[in-house]
């Protein structure tokens, strides 16, 4: 547990350091977000307003994934063969992927609500919304870890993640649209809490799923 921490610090440190790559990604959603009022010029319809959600944080989640980070280079896997487990370092990576997604999706529907109104949304509804962001964000970022770090170990460039990524991540989206659906129409978490169970078990197998495959890819 102690090495996993130290990643995760590791892991934020480099963040800081280069911290045009976070700037990067929160200047694409607000961007893009933009860019949607621009073109539907005001506050949009349920369901689009909805559908714009989920896409915005699918494409946010894809281009958080294909960061290069510093032990994808050879060298540094090289290194961090002798003084890490790769369980360990998947599971680092992931919860770093996370947080990144987890701190998107909420500046995210703040540029929503900022933009393109917040659907006529209460305050507990806001909330929910939120809390199936950030469960959708943790999903997103315990598949696409696991692919990105297979891109990166197959020297294929991170084309390949978008590949293999978009047909495993629509379970996810299918879900989490029928879930910002059903709060938009007013139903409570409560009433819809099926699916956040349906979001959460996906982020569980894949996370399960990392930690038991990266090591024979890391052994490779």
């Amino acid at each position: 547990m102690k090495d996993v921490l130290y990643l995760i610090k590791h892991h934020y440190k480099m963040e800081i350091r280069s911290s045009q790559g976070i700037a990067g990604l929160v200047l694409f959603a607000i961007a893009t977000v933009y860019t949607a009022f621009q073109v539907v010029g005001g506050h949009p319809d349920l369901d689009t307003w909805n559908a714009l959600a989920w896409i915005i944080l699918m494409f946010t989640s894809f281009n958080s994934a294909s960061r290069p980070l510093p032990e994808d280079l050879a060298s540094v896997r090289t290194y961090l063969h002798w003084v890490v487990t790769p369980r360990k370092l998947i599971i680092a990576r992931t919860v770093h992927h996370s947080f990144v997604l987890i701190i998107l999706a909420s500046l995210l529907l703040f540029a929503m609500g900022l933009f393109l109104g917040t659907a006529e949304l209460n305050a507990v509804s806001i909330l929910s919304f939120l809390a199936g962001m950030i469960l959708t964000g943790v999903a997103l970022a315990s598949t696409l870890t696991l692919l990105a770090a297979i891109s990166a170990r197959a020297g294929a460039g991170y084309g390949l993640t978008a590949i293999l990524g978009l047909p495993l991540i629509i379970p996810i989206i299918l879900v989490s649209t029928q879930f910002g659906s059903d709060i938009l129409t007013g139903l409570t978490l409560a009433q819809s809490s099926e699916n956040l169970f349906f979001l959460l078990t996906l982020a569980t197998g894949s996370s399960v799923f990392g930690y038991v495959l990266f090591p024979y890819l890391w052994r490779s």
